[in-house]
């Protein structure tokens, strides 16, 4: 078990312990990249941080399922992954629960930074990089989830087929075909 690994099992056991205060080191852990895997889903940042919120109180309510048969960051991602692929099948605006909540008899406020109230790490975009982006959000969507949870998430190819519940091979031509549908995007907008 890796120290990433290890230190989210130690949170896990000190939230179900009762300190449910310890999930923001989770949080903190895991908001960017799940603020930027959702955003890549909605398009739209208000959208993206309710819904951020959403998976971190799902996330929280269902750590007693998690079982540790995999990473808990793999865990997480499934969780964020099939929640998104439900909005997207909904296509509509999800009723949202508010960061503050309770668990059994607990109360507990876990806070969500909203970046751009924090101009040190404000990015501004490329042209180059917005257009690869909205090729990316264009491809179908089994190449679009999978190149951004490989390429830009940095998970394995094994995370991957953990998370989409899909195989190691089937994840390899996926990753392959989906480069092969950007890449002729890209051509054809001139960028390479």
């Amino acid at each position: 078990m890796s120290n990433s690994d290890s230190e989210d099992i130690e949170v896990i056991e000190k939230v179900l312990a009762g300190d449910v205060e310890a999930f923001s080191a989770i949080i903190g852990k895991y908001q960017e990249k799940t603020f930027n895997y959702v955003y890549s889903q909605v398009k739209d940042y208000d959208e993206a941080l309710d819904i951020t919120q959403e998976i971190f109180i799902m996330t929280i309510e269902a750590l007693r399922s998690f079982r540790r048969e995999s990473k808990f960051s793999t865990w997480f991602y499934s969780i964020m992954v099939n929640y998104c692929k439900n909005y997207r099948k909904k296509n509509r605006r999800y009723t949202l629960v508010p960061i503050n909540g309770s668990r059994g008899d607990e109360e507990y406020n876990l806070q969500l930074t909203d970046e751009r109230e924090n101009p040190e790490k404000e990015v501004v975009m490329n042209d180059s990089l917005r257009i690869v982006r909205e090729e990316i959000n264009k491809l179908p969507d089994d190449y679009r989830d999978i190149l951004i949870l490989r390429d830009i998430e940095g998970l394995s190819y094994n995370e991957v087929a953990e998370i989409l519940n899909i195989s190691l091979s089937n994840v390899k031509v996926r990753i392959h075909r989906g480069r092969e549908f950007l890449k002729n995007r890209l051509l054809a907008r001139g960028l390479i």
